[in-house]
C-alpha cells in the first residue's frame, strides 16, 4: 500500500508521544524538524519543529523524552514527550556532541567529541556529569552495559577493546594486531557476553564481560560488520559486507550455525515475529526475510532505495524502514513478511529511525 502525504508541514501534536513502544522518530536536518511515526497506525503522528539542525536523535522511555544533538550549536534539545505541547528544553554542552549513546536504563547519555577524544556521561535529568574521560580513541559506536555503569569501545589503532565505568576504572583487552579494524561491541541479550567483529581478520571475538577476558574466536566470511542479536538471545547475526553473506552464531555453543548468501551487501539484520524470522536490508534496497533457525530465505522485496537504520516494534510484529534520499518510510509485517504500507512525501533527507522500546536489544 502506498500512502502519499501532502500536508506534512501542518501536522502537529494532538496528544502525548510518551508510549515508548508505539512511536518512532526520524529527523530532517534540512527542515530542522523531527517526525513522530505512530507504528500502530503506520502514519505520521506529529512533526516537531526545532531551532537548530538536528544530528542524532535518541528516544528515552526512562525520561519520556526525545534527546536531539546539535553539533554546530554544541548542545542537546530535550523534547518532553509526555507533554501534549512537546515542551523543548535546551541542554548546553562544553563539547561537540559528535556521537551520543543512551544508557539502557534511559536516564544517562554518553557524549563523545572525536577531535579531543573526550568522553562524558551525563544524567540529563539532574544536569550532572557522571563521568569525564580523556584519551578515548575510537571510530566506532560506544556500548553501555545493561545497568548503564560501563561503556565499551574498540580502538582499531592498537587492536584492542576498552571499557570504563562510572568510577573511572578502565580496562583494555588485546584482540588483534594494531591497525586491524574492529567493530563496535554488541551484547548478548543477558548482557554476559560481548561480540566484536574483526573486520580485517574475518573473525568474531567473544568476550566474557564479567571478567573482561577473551572467551572464543569464531571464523566468519570476509569483512564482517557489527553483530546483531536476536531478542531471545539464541543467535548473533553477522553481515559480511564484501562476501554478501549473513552468518548466524549460536550463543549456547559459540559455533557458526550457517551462512546465507545474498545478491548484494547486507546492511542491517532485525529479528521479529517471536524471533522466528529475521529481516535483512541490503545496499540496493532489497529486504530479505529468512528463517532464523535454518537461514532459509522466505521472502524478498525490492524497495529501489537504500534502507537506513530500521527498527522492529517491541511486540516483534512490525519492521519500520526509512529509505535514503527518497522521503519514504516503509512498514513490513514480520509474521507474513509482506510490505504493509509505504509513506511518501517526507523530506528527502529523512534519517535513521529511533524508538525507546523495541525488539532490538543487542546494541
Amino acid at each position: 500500500m502506498l500512502v502519499v502525504l501532502n500536508t506534512l508541514a501542518t501536522v502537529s501534536s494532538a496528544a502525548a508521544l510518551d508510549d515508548g513502544s508505539r512511536y518512532a522518530f526520524s529527523a530532517s536536518g534540512d527542515e530542522k524538524r523531527v517526525y513522530a511515526f505512530d507504528l500502530k497506525e503506520q502514519d505520521v503522528a506529529a512533526s516537531i519543529e526545532l531551532d537548530a539542525r538536528p544530528d542524532q536523535i535518541l528516544a528515552s522511555d526512562g525520561l519520556d523524552a526525545l534527546i536531539v544533538s546539535h553539533r554546530a550549536a554544541r548542545r542537546l534539545t530535550l523534547v518532553n514527550l509526555a507533554d501534549a505541547d512537546l515542551e523543548q528544553i535546551d541542554y548546553s554542552l562544553e563539547m561537540t556532541p559528535d556521537d551520543i549513546n543512551l544508557s539502557p536504563l534511559g536516564d544517562t547519555v554518553a557524549i563523545y567529541e572525536k577531535q579531543s577524544k573526550h568522553l562524558e556521561v551525563h544524567n540529563v535529568k539532574r544536569r550532572a556529569v557522571l563521568l569525564s574521560a580523556d584519551d578515548v580513541s575510537t571510530s566506532a559506536a560506544f556500548t553501555f552495559s545493561p545497568d548503564g555503569s560501563k561503556l565499551y569501545w574498540p580502538d582499531s589503532s592498537n587492536g584492542s577493546l576498552h571499557f570504563i565505568d562510572l568510577w573511572s576504572k578502565r580496562g583494555e583487552l588485546q584482540l588483534t594486531e594494531s591497525g586491524q579494524k574492529l567493530s563496535a561491541l554488541s551484547r548478548s541479550a543477558d548482557g554476559l557476553l560481548g561480540f566484536v567483529s574483526g573486520t580485517s581478520t574475518d573473525e568474531v571475538f567473544v568476550i566474557n564481560l564479567r571478567d573482561f577476558t577473551l572467551l572464543a574466536t569464531i571464523k566468519v566470511p570476509p569483512n564482517p560488520d557489527r553483530p546483531w542479536g536476536t531478542a531471545d538471545g539464541r543467535y548473533m547475526f553477522v553481515a559480511g559486507s564484501t562476501s554478501n553473506t549473513v552468518s548466524a552464531i549460536a550463543t549456547d555453543n559459540l559455533r557458526l550455525q550457517y551462512s546465507v548468501h545474498l545478491a548484494d551487501r547486507p546492511l542491517s539484520i532485525h529479528s521479529g515475529w517471536l524471533d522466528t524470522v529475521a529481516a535483512i536490508t541490503t545496499q540496493s534496497g532489497n529486504v530479505v526475510f529468512i528463517e532464523v533457525d535454518s537461514g532459509k530465505v522466505l521472502q524478498q522485496h525490492q524497495l529501489q532505495q537504500r534502507p537506513l537504520e530500521a527498527i522492529v516494534t517491541s511486540d516483534s510484529k512490525t519492521l519500520a524502514v526509512p529509505l535514503a534520499a527518497s522521503g519514504q518510510f516503509a512498514f513490513f509485517d514480520m509474521r507474513n513478511q509482506t510490505l504493509s504500507k509505504t509513506l511518501t512525501g517526507l523530506p528527502l533527507d529523512i534519517g535513521e529511525a529511533s524508538i525507546a522500546v523495541s525488539n532490538n536489544l543487542c546494541h
